[in-house]
């Protein structure tokens, strides 16, 4: 892929900044004492992100025996990695924010149930860690609203990558706007400070074969096929229709994973009984 040709093309897209909370959490967990107390004052004067810790300690995922009230407390059992994910997840909704005052709840609503069901399977998995599986979660197509913010053409296009067979997704979008929403999720995900394998992971997530690449990390391949498979039951359990990119990428998926129909059966029900107590 010409990376250079598409970020010429995208010189105009304003890609928001890295913010203020997300520097102060990747600084603080880069040290080897992180100032905690620090950490508490930033999220306590967030109202949401305060609201965030809470949710995410008090849901499903966590499986805590008690409900935490305490911002501290949910600081301190969450841990630093997953403050910070869960943070970086919250400010990257309202940083991108709606295009054109368009409706992206059902796009972030369905983010956020990838990214948790990421985590939930990263549980289960050695290699990933929960935390990024989140935060790849949510990232993963987050050049969308960023295209539909730049493009007036590129929700047609959109339309057509997720119907049509002949061409891939990204080469779909790329036919009708001249870019596509991985390469843009990659560059945010640079800029923000999101780790090598995750960006590349996000970059490469539609490219067909790729998770029998010998010359890719194991690392994204890992993040790339986690994305497939908590997309997959997401989409299952929503009831669209059919999901031509788990037709792509979905056997490979499972063979990575040693997957059998049971186990992602399995998977599913877990899943789905996590989404319904959250």
């Amino acid at each position: 892929m010409d990376i250079g040709r598409h970020e010429v093309l995208l010189h105009e897209l304003k890609f928001p900044p890295r913010p203020e909370v997300v520097l102060v959490l990747a600084e603080e967990s880069a040290k080897e004492q992180p100032n905690l107390a620090r950490i508490g004052k930033l999220v306590k004067a967030d109202v949401a992100l305060a609201g965030a810790m809470l949710k995410a300690i008090n849901s499903p995922i966590w499986r805590r025996s008690r409900k935490i009230t305490s911002i501290t407390q949910a600081i301190d059992l969450l841990g630093l990695n997953n403050v910070k994910s869960i943070a970086t997840g919250l400010v990257l909704r309202t940083s991108v924010g709606a295009p054109n005052g368009q409706n992206m709840e059902r796009f972030w609503d369905s983010a956020e149930k990838v990214a948790l069901i990421g985590a939930l399977i990263a549980r289960g998995q050695s290699g990933i860690t929960p935390d990024e599986a989140y935060t790849y979660g949510l990232f993963h197509d987050c050049g969308i609203p960023m295209l539909l913010h730049r493009f007036p053409g590129y929700r047609a296009a959109l339309v057509k990558a997720n119907q049509t067979e002949e061409t891939t997704f990204t080469e779909t979008e790329e036919q009708g706007v001249g870019t596509h929403h991985a390469v843009v999720g990659y560059f945010l995900a640079r800029s923000w400070g999101l780790s090598e394998p995750v960006a590349n992971a996000i970059l490469q997530h539609h490219d067909v074969d790729i998770l029998g690449s010998a010359e890719v990390a194991e690392s994204t391949l890992d993040f790339i096929a986690l994305g497939h498979l908590a997309q997959h039951i997401v989409h299952l359990m929503s009831r669209d229709s059919r999901d031509i990119e788990w037709e792509r990428f979905g056997p490979a998926t499972m063979k990575r994973f040693g997957l059998s129909e049971d186990d992602f059966l399995d998977l599913q029900e877990e899943a789905q009984a996590v989404q319904l107590a959250a």
